[in-house]
């Protein structure tokens, strides 16, 4: 019996370390970024951009634990007033312009890059939405003003979006959900990294949610932060489909980060079905025609939440949970595409498997785990890509924003809208029907 305790809590120990952090230098050029094919993104990145620093928008509900000179510090616990501003990352100092872009389009980086944040400045709040509502005839309903004041408050986050898109040149949106065990400047610096890499296209985001407790029950802790957080995300993605100028929202969630999103997700694409009468509890219940198929004509989620692209990076989601949610509940029709990237080498997903005695979570699903009626259902959805990542070297939890082959596949998806298969610039094979492969060798020039 102690034994067994002292493995579990070495096992949680061993998930926390897993789990914690980002690269501490610059991760390394993605490959489709080598050579003249980088350099030729890198020309085109507007003047006021061309720095060692790159600005990133944050949204969070974290507190603010203490004051520094570069701005407020924000630390674990929860802020029921989630607020935004603006943190610029610097990909380390004393590197000029040239020099970056030297590095960022070669194999070999030649400076010693140490990644950190610089500057954060709040620039402004939304009003927490229980403080919206007030007791009346017995029941709690919205106040008198509640629609005026949340309207108020979008609008000012807008103006933040306008001026950061019209300095980039952007009408994308890549919005960043991190996991477990982050701390705020890991996600800022994680984004920056991935944004740079990437030629610096389109509005880099974090959505930063109360986690990196620590300790030996941390897991727990973010775990129940991430439903705190639920209500937050779903207000800042209905303020981003609203935004004017901004055409298209990209969603990249990694690790624990993939339950956040798809649960805000998941409670938005009830509410739209809802509305439009398209679920099945307003057929039931006789608030519409019970005839009909679970369509919303020329609204569907996705267009209405101007979501293109959802990515689940190394998802730490239980396989039951996932079915039920894609499936069952139509998540499916929440974005464009939904691109899931795994690999059953993730020794962080194996340590929650364990934990959690789940069955399988679908970061580390394995082609032996699908009945062939799985498969056959998976290769007829062709709005799903889930990719198996054989990928090597570095974090085996990290590697689609570390490793050169699976960022570089994330920036075609992302920037260029890619589809995968022979004869695009996305070749992955397809060993099994719906599941793509990624050899550890994917995009590396002179590699077949």
């Amino acid at each position: 019996m102690r034994s067994s305790i002292l493995f579990g809590l070495s096992a949680i120990v061993c998930l926390a370390a897993s789990l914690c952090g980002c690269s501490q230098t610059l991760i390394a050029t993605p490959y489709v970024m080598y050579g003249e094919a980088g350099r030729a993104y890198y020309d085109r990145v507007p003047e006021t951009l061309r720095s060692a620093e790159a600005p990133i928008i944050y949204v969070t509900d974290r507190a603010v634990d203490r004051t520094t000179p570069s701005g407020p510090h924000y630390g674990f616990k929860r802020n029921p007033r989630f607020v935004y501003g603006l943190a610029t990352a610097t990909l380390g100092t004393n590197a000029t312009w040239d020099q970056i872009v030297a590095d960022s389009t070669s194999p070999d980086h030649r400076q010693n890059y140490r990644p950190g944040v610089t500057k954060v400045e709040e620039l402004g709040s939304f009003t927490p939405i229980a403080a919206l509502m007030e007791p009346k005839d017995g029941w709690i309903r919205p106040k008198p003003d509640a629609l005026e004041t949340l309207f108020a408050d979008t609008e000012t986050f807008h103006a933040l979006i306008a001026r950061q898109a019209e300095q980039a040149g952007a009408k994308d949106v890549v919005l960043f959900v991190h996991g477990f065990n982050n701390t705020f400047d890991d996600a800022v610096i994680r984004m920056a990294m991935a944004w740079h890499m990437g030629g610096r296209v389109g509005l880099p985001m974090v959505y930063t949610w109360p986690a990196g407790s620590g300790g030996l029950l941390g897991y727990f802790f973010d775990r129940e932060s991430g439903e705190f957080t639920i209500v937050h995300l779903k207000r800042l993605i209905v303020a981003l489909a609203t935004c004017p100028g901004i055409e298209r929202i990209h969603i990249i969630a990694h690790s624990r980060g993939t339950d956040v999103a798809t649960t805000a997700l998941r409670e938005l694409n009830s509410e739209i079905r809802g509305a439009s009468g398209a679920g099945y509890v307003s057929k039931v219940l006789g608030l519409t025609e019970r005839a009909g198929a679970d369509a919303y004509g020329e609204r569907p989620p996705y267009k209405l939440l101007k979501l293109a692209t959802l990515v689940l990076a190394a998802p730490d989601l239980d396989m039951e949970v996932f079915q039920q949610r894609f499936f069952g509940e139509n998540l499916l029709n929440i974005a464009e595409r939904t691109v899931i990237y795994i690999s059953p080498a993730d020794q962080a997903i194996a340590i929650a498997n364990w934990l959690f005695g789940s069955k399988n979570r679908i970061g580390t699903l394995k082609a032996k785990d699908m009945t062939p009626e799985q498969q056959d259902r998976l290769s007829k959805v062709t709005r799903l890509e889930l990719i198996n990542c054989d990928v090597k070297g570095g974090s085996s939890h990290a590697y689609a924003a570390q490793h050169p082959s699976a960022l570089s596949d994330l920036i075609l998806l992302l920037r260029d809208r890619v589809t995968p298969g022979p004869g695009t610039s996305r070749p992955l094979t397809q060993p099994i029907p719906g599941v793509w492969e990624m050899s550890n060798t994917y995009l590396k020039p002179g590699s077949k």
